[in-house]
């Protein structure tokens, strides 16, 4: 399978993936930039005693999901990547009192991606905390796809991102 293709499927895959939980919206401009797939997933939570009007704690989380495809992956585009989802996803952010978290995540998944680049994606973090954590944060997960490393060295995350390696590996097994 030709590796462009082999990428295609794998956006959609992962796309599939989250289609259960996420919003997705396909060729998504933001901020002046085309990705193949943005996802959006909000959950809100709350604890009554006795009745709804008796509220005692009520909390927000979400998570925005940026997917973006490459030929090549160097390190400077891909910290040119890290940089847009931290600096203009989070204008998507709304702390308030609320607010617990928001996920900021960025895949990409490419053809060939350089060694430096997947050293970046490794050491990459970013937490914002909001009036010292009292409105919530906001955390970077990145995961980095090299389709033509060799079967189990071809999912690079940040700690933040490790929960995205094993969806992207398993949708990974399924394209061959």
């Amino acid at each position: 399978m030709a590796q462009n293709a082999r990428r295609s499927d794998l956006l959609e895959r992962v796309i599939a993936a989250n289609a259960g939980y996420y919003d997705i919206i396909r060729d998504h401009q933001f901020e002046g930039r085309t990705f193949p797939a943005f996802a959006s997933f909000h959950t809100h939570g709350e604890q009554y005693v006795l009745t709804k009007r008796a509220k005692m704690w009520e909390v927000d989380s979400h998570d925005y999901l940026f997917i973006d495809t490459a030929d090549a992956l160097s390190a400077e585009s891909l910290a040119d990547e890290i940089e847009f989802v931290c600096e203009q996803g989070l204008k998507l952010v709304e702390p308030g009192p609320n607010h617990m978290s928001s996920g900021l995540s960025l895949i990409v998944i490419a053809d060939s991606v350089d060694d430096d680049a997947m050293k970046l994606a490794r050491k990459s973090k970013f937490r914002k905390n909001f009036k010292f954590s009292l409105q919530g944060w906001a955390d970077l997960r990145v995961a980095v796809i090299d389709l033509s490393r060799e079967r189990g060295k071809q999912v690079v995350t940040n700690a933040a991102g490790k929960g995205l390696a094993k969806m992207l590996e398993g949708n990974l097994a399924l394209i061959g």
